[in-house]
């Protein structure tokens, strides 16, 4: 398979195809029914680029589960061995959701519906997207987004951080440790080494959640990690001069849409909290604005089509235009907002009273001014 298929050896159907195209004469056809996967995962990336490059994709319909009871999806497709120049293909998809279960009846009425999910698509305008993914459903505005925007890792530095190879020895709950070996608000290592702190905020990512929070977890990172340093080579320290700068990040691994955070200086961050950073206040909130809005969504769902949110997938969004006062004004009171929220749970820090006694506290405290001296 590595000799004879390189760009298709990740999977014996990709395999297939590539063996189709070299059994078909020049001008000839050739069609087929697989997985949707080589569509846009990175291991195909080889494969898409050399078929939108040298063959013409005539239809394609993607069918969705059911066609073969419960399974991954399946796509039909037929291809052209002709230069694809500038022409257009039809495709259908017969689904909204990638998770729809439909029936082969339910399938076959879409499919005679011929104004269901159609589209009209020259694939060049895949080959401008990172990793050149066939997403015909995008708009075209959203795909030509690719090329006319700068690429967010060409205005920002993102990066993976801390693998200690063993989390159960060198991480804590904040609330497990002494708060007097703890320090919350270190911003370079030198600060951190000279407090002479064992325990230090940790982004581990976790679960869904937008704008601000996800602050649980403390790290040993007494005398700038020497006790990590000397648990090489199973422990792996990147990208150090990065850590206890205020960031923007995200989960890596999520079960739906990535949701992407703002942290204060002070955290060092691990492999799945992986982060984004910038060089000034205004330049972090515009990007976070961003990171969140429904376009960088839809855009993040073309290139990141499974549960993983690498850094190369984010960094390959395309950003227009520089962002204006307005959204970095609310990006600001989003993350007030969210903090605020944040900090109502025992679990932050910064926690000072729980809100339903703050409410009956504020209940009591108006009927006491509302009443009289002559009130029993």
């Amino acid at each position: 398979m590595k000799d004879e298929y390189p760009t298709g050896k990740a999977d014996l159907m990709t395999a297939f195809m590539l063996k189709a195209h070299v059994l078909t004469k020049p001008g000839g056809t050739w069609a087929m029914i697989n997985l949707p996967s080589w569509m846009s995962l990175k291991s195909f990336e080889g494969l898409r680029h050399d078929l939108l490059r040298d063959q013409r994709i005539s239809s394609m319909v993607h069918l969705g589960r059911g066609i073969f009871g419960s399974d991954f999806g399946t796509v039909a497709f037929v291809i052209d061995e002709v230069n694809p120049g500038t022409s257009r293909a039809v495709y259908r998809r017969l689904f909204d959701q990638h998770v729809d279960v439909r029936s082969v009846a339910t399938i076959e009425a879409l499919f005679l519906d011929t104004t269901y999910n159609h589209y009209e698509v020259s694939q060049m305008d895949f080959a401008v997207i990172p990793g050149s993914p066939i997403v015909y459903w995008l708009s075209e505005k959203m795909r030509s987004s690719f090329s006319a925007g700068k690429m967010l890792g060409d205005i920002a530095t993102l990066r993976q951080g801390l693998a200690t190879a063993d989390n159960n020895r060198f991480l804590r709950q904040w609330w497990e440790v002494s708060r007097a070996r703890t320090a919350f608000a270190c911003t370079s290592r030198e600060e951190a080494k000279s407090s002479g702190a064992r325990w230090f905020p940790y982004n581990k990512g976790g679960e869904f959640r937008k704008w601000y929070g996800n602050q649980e977890h403390v790290v040993n990172w007494e005398d700038d990690g020497a006790e990590i340093a000397d648990f090489k080579p199973r422990a792996v320290i990147r990208n150090p001069g990065t850590y206890f700068s205020p960031s923007v990040s995200w989960s890596k691994v999520s079960s739906g849409a990535p949701a992407f955070r703002a942290y204060p200086p002070g955290f060092i961050y691990d492999v799945a909290g992986t982060s984004i950073f910038t060089t000034t206040v205004p330049e972090r909130l515009g990007l976070l604005a961003f990171a969140n809005s429904r376009t960088a969504s839809e855009q993040l769902a073309a290139v990141a089509p499974t549960l993983n949110y690498e850094v190369g997938q984010v960094a390959a969004l395309p950003v227009e235009r520089a962002v204006d006062d307005e959204v970095v004004g609310l990006a600001s009171a989003a993350i007030t907002h969210a903090k605020a929220d944040w900090d109502c749970s025992e679990t932050s820090w910064e926690f000072t009273r729980n809100p339903l006694i703050e409410v009956s506290a504020l209940e009591q405290s108006k009927r006491v001014t509302q009443s009289t001296p002559g009130d029993s």
